[in-house]
């Protein structure tokens, strides 16, 4: 799923009633995982120059950036996280790793030969799933059709808890934009 995609849906999920406080910490979560691939793709982009083609057909796939890559999506290192928080009861960092969880939850069956070693450190297995994302090769389509359903229903649930008219207006666009996004990459093909 896109980044944006996680965080809608982890703040509709995560963040309902009392634990709507910590928005910030569920926010955080829902971005953590892919704050590497942000970092990667600038690095490779930015400093070393690096073609489109170069950076997610090759560099991508290095073992480094892998691990790297690997180390922010690992289930096992958030569970760590979300019991020492719970022991802790610190309620805020409980909410971020679960955001975390969520988030690789949902990435997991939606990611095809791009997907993370979610079991690092334990394993380096990586699942592979038959379903992408993105990739139409992979029924890419129905892929961010689920996601695009997936947004539009959270973004309701989201409009539903806004307190502010802009709040609402974001929602609404970003609704707007994901259904169009939809549309114009697979619908219109």
């Amino acid at each position: 799923m896109n980044t944006p995609a996680h965080l809608v849906v982890n703040l509709a999920v995560l963040g309902g009633g009392r634990r709507g406080r910590y928005a910030r910490q569920i926010a955080a979560g829902a971005v953590l995982c892919d704050l590497p691939m942000l970092l990667f793709f600038a690095w490779e982009s930015l400093v070393q120059g690096s073609s489109q083609e170069f950076i997610w057909g090759h560099a991508y796939f290095e073992a480094g950036w892998q691990l790297f890559f690997d180390l922010f999506n690992s289930i096992p290192l958030a569970l760590l996280g979300l019991a020492v928080s719970l022991a802790a009861r610190r309620s805020g960092a409980a909410l971020l790793f679960a955001s975390v969880l969520l988030h690789t939850g949902l990435d997991l069956p939606l990611h095809h030969d791009d997907g993370h070693g979610h079991l690092w450190p334990l394993s380096a297995w990586r699942f592979e799933s038959p379903v992408s994302y993105w990739d139409p090769a992979h029924h890419g389509a129905w892929g961010a059709l689920l996601e695009s359903v997936l947004v539009v229903v959270c973004c309701g649930v989201l409009w539903r808890r806004a307190a502010r008219t802009w709040q609402r207006v974001a929602l609404a666009a970003y609704a707007a934009l994901q259904v169009l996004g939809w549309v114009l990459f697979y619908a219109v093909r």
